[in-house]
């Protein structure tokens, strides 16, 4: 079996990871114009789970409601190394933690990542952070938004470069760009903004580079599961 119900199977891969119920995010609004994570250039790559491979039976949720089967490879275990960096990770304070699907032409892929949903940790961001490697092993931040928005993005006080893509409510990609630090002494008002094509819902910020990417060019669907 190569295909899977999304929503089913993301709850059950979030299950598994945190031990505890799990919901698409759709909490607080406004616009904030925050700053993405940035990495050092002896960053190492964050954990990756791909799930394309041997049909097994996902663990019993039924209390849940999450009976299914998961598609995950034998070899080695996707949801263990996802579940590693969950549990051994702690976010900034002031954010959340949540898992990350993308589904693209080779299948789908499971990522560990920050969650920035209020308003405080949307303008917050990443700022100042010279190294995402420190944070744990998570692959990126998502910016959580109520409502959609078609505002744009600034890489104040943000030290290195990163690339961001903008997803609407149904899970589709809006468009990408690459965002290049601005730092002082550049003026705020000089620093430039990053506007998406058209309204999304969530904003997805992780550091240049063949080693970070998370597929997200070629994504299909996204979807993000939070604590």
């Amino acid at each position: 079996m190569q295909q899977f119900r999304r929503l089913t199977a993301m709850s059950a891969v979030a299950v598994v990871l945190v031990g505890c119920s799990v919901q698409e995010s759709t909490r607080s609004g406004g616009l904030i114009a925050p700053a993405g994570p940035a990495v050092t250039a002896t960053s190492a790559a964050p954990a990756v789970v791909t799930v394309v491979g041997e049909s097994i039976n996902a663990p019993a949720a039924s209390s849940r409601g999450l009976v299914e089967t998961l598609v995950l490879p034998s070899d080695p275990d996707p949801v263990a190394d996802a579940g590693g960096v969950l549990a051994a990770a702690d976010p900034p304070a002031g954010f959340g933690e949540g898992v990350l699907g993308v589904t693209g032409p080779a299948g789908s892929r499971v990522w560990p990542v920050i969650v920035a949903d209020t308003p405080q940790s949307r303008q917050r961001g990443l700022m100042g952070v010279a190294d995402f490697a420190a944070l744990g092993g998570y692959a990126a931040m998502v910016f959580i938004f109520e409502g959609d928005t078609s505002g744009a993005f600034w890489m104040r006080d943000t030290p290195l470069p990163l690339r961001i893509t903008f997803v609407s409510a149904n899970g589709s990609v809006i468009s990408g760009t690459d965002m290049v630090p601005c730092l002082a002494p550049t003026p705020s008002n000089e620093c430039k903004r990053y506007h998406p094509a058209g309204p999304y819902r969530i904003a997805i910020e992780h550091p240049l580079g063949p080693a970070f990417d998370i597929g997200l060019a070629a994504a299909e669907f996204v979807e993000v599961t939070v604590e």
